[in-house]
């Protein structure tokens, strides 16, 4: 069998490296090679400056430790004045459609103005989050060991207990509060839950019930409700779909409706578009700090060193989906999800670290929804370790596995007829 590792030279500095042509070749003194995949971002040099001395300045004031929960700073405050304002919009045209009703005349024309107005509150209405549609349930009757490490973790964290599990095939696991009732609710992807370990599962779930414990799940309801008016907003008054196919083809009427649809996304649309940035640049930097505590608390819950193992293995998410996708593309003998298993188990420690590089080049941003992994990975190494105070089990983990299998088996089974 022929040999995958070899020792070469870089090219840009001359230091020895080694090669293993399963993974990227690249030099670990100068960083040569270390983002081979073009870079589409257009952003100007100065600004990717600003916003990684700005990432660093978030990470050094919870470096510091004094920061325990989500603050109200300056922006999140505005965020959540701004999302009150955009709310005002639905409870403004229910105003209008009742005062046509009560001091407008003729009562038939001030009928059908109230109409519209109904038709706009109706259309404007906040929404309570809920789980996508392409989940697949996981009945607390068929998981009971499941359930109970979630029972177990909320407790200990103080929050509320899980309302419902679901699983789907993306490379992702969250924590949602749906419905008006906000009930807990959590989603494993199930190309990255099978490739953790079982303490980092652990750290993973404690992550996540751990927006539930700081609040900032429930405080962003009022965030996410502004959210649902704005994409209705703009899906109503962005170019249409046809328009846009007419215009890459060529067929260009500068008249009747065309014209119209053009109007209304040059002026309505651009102000729901800047509106929208605006609240997004306001919202993100909570977003960060709320992400930099969930995993303080996952480190106090799973012990430091197997959540910062967790959060590198985020970085493999990607190629996690890929080994779960290609085994359901060329069926085998082998499980997709042991496919996957196989795959992450696999990776060298200096490709996770080569990771962790291409994140301090790409994630420093203030405009992600979560930190820099290398600094989320650094602020969990550079604290105090602290130990395991919940272990899960090869032996328990592995019946967690078995009672994911029905759900699994269902969304794996869809994905494979989509293929």
């Amino acid at each position: 069998m022929q040999r995958t590792d070899e020792i070469s030279n870089c090219p840009k500095c001359g230091h020895q490296i080694r090669v293993d042509r399963r993974y990227v070749t690249w030099c670990d003194r100068c960083d040569w090679n270390v983002d081979p995949t073009p870079n589409e971002d257009r952003t100007p040099p100065w600004r990717l400056r600003l916003e990684q001395r700005l990432a660093e300045a978030l990470y050094r004031e919870l470096e510091t430790g004094h920061v325990h929960r989500p603050g109200w700073d300056a922006a999140r405050i505005s965020a959540h004045v701004l999302s009150a304002l955009i709310l005002l919009l639905p409870l403004l045209a229910l105003l209008v459609g009742i005062a046509l009703l009560v001091f407008y005349r003729p009562l038939w024309l001030s009928a059908l103005l109230a109409l519209v107005a109904f038709a706009v509150v109706f259309l404007l209405r906040p929404r309570a989050a809920h789980p996508p549609e392409d989940v697949h349930p996981v009945p607390r009757d068929q998981a009971p060991t499941l359930y109970a490490v979630l029972d177990e973790l909320a407790d200990t964290i103080g929050t509320r207990r899980v309302a419902a599990v679901v699983v789907n095939t993306d490379a992702n696991l969250w924590y949602q509060q749906a419905g008006w009732r906000f009930r807990p609710v959590v989603c494993i992807g199930l190309p990255l839950w099978a490739g953790l370990r079982p303490q980092e599962r652990i750290a993973i779930l404690a992550h996540e019930l751990g927006h539930g414990r700081h609040g900032d799940a429930r405080s962003n309801w009022l965030v996410n409700a502004a959210w649902s008016v704005l994409d209705e907003l703009n899906a109503t008054f962005s170019e249409q779909y046809g328009d846009r196919v007419r215009r890459e083809l060529g067929y260009d009427d500068p008249t009747g409706a065309t014209m119209v649809s053009r109007m209304l996304n040059a002026t309505i649309g651009t102000l729901v578009r800047g509106v929208a940035w605006l609240l997004e640049r306001l919202q993100l930097r909570g977003d960060q700090r709320a992400e930099y505590l969930a995993d303080r608390q996952a480190g106090e819950i799973a012990g430091s060193e197997a959540t910062a193992q967790a959060l590198e293995r985020l970085g493999l998410a990607d190629a996690s989906y890929r080994a779960m996708e290609r085994a359901l593309r060329f069926p085998t003998e082998i499980d997709p999800l042991e496919a996957v298993r196989r795959e992450v188990s696999e990776v060298p420690a200096r490709e996770i670290e080569r990771q962790l590089r291409v994140s301090r080049l790409r994630e420093a941003r203030t405009d992600a929804t979560h930190p820099p992994t290398y600094l989320r990975t650094k602020l969990i190494r550079t604290r105090p370790a602290t130990t395991a105070r919940l272990v899960l089990g090869i032996d328990r983990s592995r019946v967690i596995d078995q009672e994911l299998q029905p759900a699994a088996a269902k969304a794996l089974a869809e994905l494979r007829a989509s293929l």
